[in-house]
């Protein structure tokens, strides 16, 4: 299979929200965003949204295509997406039955009170109904 990760043409949006609404309902990617897609001969097959804050990413809405699934394309899509990072510590939140999947992706737990205000704001509100999330860190060794 012939896959390139690379930053999302703006004009493409419109065709990335129809691949969320049918394959990742509850993410919106949004215009103001750094978006990284994984694409086989020029289809997208999987995303994930980038927020830069001062000092950290914060990795949200990782999408793979329902039809493409358990084929390791979000394992390659991580392992390929520092590039993108050009700040040495990046953050994502899971929940506990995805935790392992970054795990195995570079990715460590992150303690709450080490991770950076911005990303505390994040999971306070994602949490506060009392949802359960894991706080991951990705540390970016080419910086």
């Amino acid at each position: 299979m012939n896959l390139t990760v690379s930053y999302l043409e703006k004009i493409r949006l419109p065709l990335l929200h129809k691949l969320y609404k049918d394959n990742y309902p509850s993410g919106k990617p949004k215009g103001n965003e750094k978006i990284v897609v994984l694409e086989t001969h020029n289809k997208i097959i999987g995303s994930i949204r980038i927020k830069t804050y001062e000092d950290c990413h914060f990795l949200t809405g990782m999408m793979i295509t329902k039809e493409m699934r358990q084929q390791d394309l979000g394992s390659y899509l991580l392992q390929n997406l520092t590039p993108f990072l050009p700040l040495s510590l990046s953050y994502c939140l899971c929940e506990p039955t995805l935790t392992s999947f970054y795990l195995q992706n570079s990715f460590k737990y992150a303690e709450y009170n080490s991770v950076p205000n911005s990303i505390k704001i994040k999971y306070d509100r994602y949490t506060k109904d009392g949802k359960i999330l894991d706080i991951l860190v990705y540390k970016n060794s080419t910086i």
